[in-house]
C-alpha cells in the first residue's frame, strides 16, 4: 500500500493549526476571567485642565461617585461590576465639571479624568444673587473657595436655561467683552463693574474718576477702549478725572466727554465752556462742548428752596478730520 505523504502533511499541518489556536483561545478566555475578577485596587483623580484653581476637590468626586461609601472608593470591588459610562454621566452632573472620563489601566487602577469649566464672568442679578458664567453661557455656582478674579456684570436677568435669540447675542457680547478685558491688566484694574442696562446696552463703571463710560450696543472692544484708552491719556495729562460725568462711546469715530459742571453752569449763566480738541489718530478729532444752558424761569409763587430743572447739554460737537498742513 503507497503512502501519499502531501495528505499526512496537510492533516498534520491542520492538526497544528488547530492546537494553536485553541491555545489563543484559552490564554484569551484566561485573561478576561483574570481580568474581570480582578479587583480594583486604587482610584486616581486627574485634573486635565491645568488650571490654577479648584472648584472641585476630590472629595466631592467620591461623594458624586459612591454616596455610600464616605468619600472613599469601594475597595476590593470587583472591575467588571464598576459601569463606567454611568460613573462618567454621575460625575458630569456637577456643574463644574466640563468632562470625565474613567478607565482601568493593567495594574487595576481606576482613573478618573477631570475637566474643570472655565468662567469668564462673575455675574450679578438683579436680586443681588451671583454666580459664574463660561464661555458657552453656562451658569456656575459659587464656592466658598473663590480664587478668581474676573471682569463683573451687574443686573444679569438672563434665564441660561431657556435662551432668546436676542439673549443670546447680549450674552455673546457679555463673554466677549469679559474675554477682551481679560487679556488686558489695565482694563481689569481699571473696570470696575459692566452694568447691563434695560436695552441691553452695556455701561461701564471704572476704578479711577467719577464718570460711567457708556459702550451702547457696540461689540468692537480693541476700537473702544483703544479710543477710550487715548482720552483717559488726555485727562491724565490735564489731571482731570473728576471733571467727566459720562463717557459716551457708542458714536462711529466719536468720544463724547460731558463735564460734572455743564449742568451747574446753566443755573445762573449763559456762559459757553470752552471747547477742547483731542486727537484720537490722524483722522478723528472728538470736541467736548459743554453748550449754552438756559436757565428755567420761576414762577412768583414757586418755593424759593425748590431746585432748578435744568437740560442736559448736547456734550459734543461731531467729529472732524484733521487737514495736513
Amino acid at each position: 500500500m503507497r503512502i501519499d505523504k502531501r495528505k499526512i502533511l496537510h492533516i498534520l499541518g491542520i492538526v497544528v493549526w488547530l492546537m494553536i489556536g485553541t491555545g489563543i483561545v484559552t490564554l484569551l478566555v484566561s485573561a478576561i476571567k483574570k481580568e474581570t475578577s480582578t479587583t480594583c485596587k486604587e482610584v486616581l483623580i486627574t485634573f486635565i485642565d491645568k488650571k490654577d484653581y479648584r472648584m472641585v476637590s476630590e472629595q466631592e468626586i467620591f461623594a458624586a461617585l459612591w454616596p455610600g461609601e464616605k468619600n472613599k472608593f469601594p475597595k476590593n470591588k470587583i472591575a467588571r461590576d464598576f459601569d463606567l459610562f454611568k460613573l462618567e454621566k454621575q460625575l458630569k452632573k456637577n456643574p463644574w465639571i466640563l468632562s470625565a472620563d474613567l478607565y482601568f489601566d493593567q495594574k487595576q487602577k481606576m482613573h478618573i479624568d477631570v475637566e474643570q469649566r472655565q468662567p469668564i464672568a462673575r455675574v450679578f442679578t438683579p436680586s443681588g444673587n451671583s454666580y459664574f458664567m463660561d464661555e458657552q453661557f453656562f451658569i456656575l455656582p459659587l464656592k466658598s473657595n473663590d480664587i478668581i478674579s474676573l471682569p463683573v456684570f451687574t443686573n444679569f436677568y438672563f434665564s441660561t436655561t431657556t435662551v432668546s435669540k436676542n439673549d443670546s447675542t447680549v450674552l455673546a457680547r457679555v463673554a466677549s467683552l469679559s474675554s477682551f478685558i481679560l487679556s488686558d491688566p489695565f482694563w481689569m484694574a481699571q473696570i470696575e463693574a459692566v452694568n447691563i442696562n434695560a436695552d441691553n446696552s452695556f455701561e461701564l463703571t471704572p476704578q479711577v474718576g467719577n464718570h460711567v463710560v457708556m459702550l451702547g450696543d457696540r461689540s468692537d472692544w480693541s476700537n473702544l477702549f483703544t479710543k477710550l484708552k487715548t482720552f483717559y491719556q488726555y485727562i491724565n495729562t490735564e489731571n482731570a478725572w473728576n471733571k467727566y460725568s459720562k463717557i459716551d462711546l457708542q458714536f462711529k469715530n466719536q468720544v463724547i466727554g460731558v463735564r460734572n459742571n455743564s449742568v451747574r453752569y446753566a443755573v445762573d449763566s449763559l456762559g459757553v465752556v470752552g471747547t477742547e480738541k483731542i486727537k484720537l489718530d490722524s483722522a478723528i478729532v472728538v470736541k467736548v462742548t459743554p453748550v449754552k444752558e438756559v436757565p428755567v424761569k420761576k414762577e412768583k409763587n414757586e418755593n424759593p428752596n425748590k431746585s432748578l430743572t435744568v437740560a442736559k447739554p448736547k456734550a459734543l460737537m461731531p467729529a472732524q478730520k484733521i487737514k495736513n498742513k
